[in-house]
């Protein structure tokens, strides 16, 4: 069997890149005679070998069907990774899922992130949910990460049985607590919560602060560990957001509890970044349906989270529905942590069930249910 991904691939900086890498990693773990193509956008690094291929040879702001078309011929399975600011909203990509028809290929297509036409006020967006009924018709199989993204096909008119829920993959990460923090010039004592990622205005790091001053009355030797910088393209509105943080933390006098790293964090990192936490929060708030595979490197490094509850962290509720709070309740997540913190029992509840869900969403686990896809014994 031979599978072609259609997608992004590294080194290119992508979230779909990094997913592609992942899916790819464990496949050849789980099952190394599967030959596998990467059909990648220009960006992506050449390579050859046995029964592993990176051919760069499309770019998004062309025509890319032909070039894919000519580089699929091999295969017998077409997996195209979807993000519309990779594919847009024009009809090369329904073109593509046309001519892949024509050429009797089986095609399957992960929708990674699916907006409901109430929340796409941005112009073009507007005919996101019409373009995405449109490719989930035109593939053999659709993958979503989600219950939410399954419910809104299904709405479309999208047949349940052509619809695969297969949860984001998870890492699993193991390192050192001391260790993570010595290498990170962390303080080695103390709790440690972590919010991690580029820094942008809808990631709520204003919201983060206001929770550590709560959080800093009741437990002693607690930071906010701001693992991340902005993006090499932030506009100058993130640029202003950077400054308004580091003037909140000046006022409220949180110099001594907040670590800002205030960079890029490497990949080699990350595992140290969530070695050295107690508890990672996401507090995103936006109605995009779509999985967080930040999220899942914090599960898989056995730490516990805290989310808001939005449709992006809802695969928190099945490690504890009392870890979702509601947007913009800086007590109900600052009494959250606090539990955590100070409550052993409630501690190792979270942490127990953590460990069961990351080991049942690990990328071994996972690729298995995108291999059994493949053979069409799902």
């Amino acid at each position: 069997m031979k599978i072609a991904y259609v997608s992004t691939y590294l080194p290119q900086q992508c979230g779909i890149a990094t997913y592609t890498d992942y899916v790819i990693r464990a496949i050849q773990k789980v099952s190394p005679l599967v030959d596998i193509k990467v059909v990648a956008e220009k960006g992506a690094s050449p390579f050859k070998q046995d029964k592993f291929e990176v051919v760069p040879c499309w770019d998004r702001n062309e025509n890319y069907v032909d070039p894919i078309i000519s580089n699929i011929k091999d295969a017998d399975i077409v997996h195209i990774q979807h993000e519309f600011g990779i594919y847009k909203f024009d009809d090369r990509l329904p073109t593509l899922l046309k001519r892949l028809t024509a050429e009797r290929k089986r095609t399957i297509i992960t929708i990674h992130c699916i907006t409901p036409l109430q929340f796409s006020n941005r112009g073009v967006m507007k005919m996101a949910e019409n373009c995405v009924k449109k490719i989930a018709e035109l593939a053999d199989e659709v993958i979503v990460h989600l219950d939410s993204q399954k419910a809104i096909l299904e709405r479309l008119g999208i047949p349940s049985e052509k619809i695969h829920i297969i949860t984001h993959g998870t890492a699993l990460s193991d390192a050192d607590k001391k260790d993570s923090r010595r290498r990170l010039k962390l303080p080695e004592e103390g709790n440690i919560i972590t919010v991690f990622g580029f820094i942008n205005p809808f990631k709520g790091l204003d919201v983060s602060l206001e929770v550590l001053k709560e959080i800093i009355y009741e437990v002693e030797d607690v930071y906010l560990f701001i693992a991340g910088g902005l993006a090499p393209t932030a506009s100058e509105k993130q640029r202003k957001y950077v400054q308004f943080l580091k003037k909140m933390i000046l006022k409220n006098k949180l110099t001594d509890n907040v670590l800002f790293s205030d960079n890029f964090i490497s990949n080699k990192e990350i595992p140290y970044v969530f070695g050295a936490s107690d508890v990672v929060l996401y507090l995103h708030y936006h109605e995009d349906r779509s999985a967080s595979g930040s999220i899942h490197l914090a599960i898989g490094a056995k730490k516990p989270v805290i989310a808001y509850r939005v449709p992006k962290f809802e695969v928190v509720k099945h490690i504890s529905d009392e870890l979702l709070i509601l947007p913009g309740d800086v007590s109900g997540i600052a009494q959250t942590a606090i539990r955590l913190f100070t409550d052993k029992e409630f501690e190792q509840y979270v942490l127990e069930r953590t460990e069961k869900y990351r080991r049942a969403t690990s990328w071994p686990v996972t690729v298995r249910k995108h291999l059994r896809l493949y053979l069409g014994v799902e």
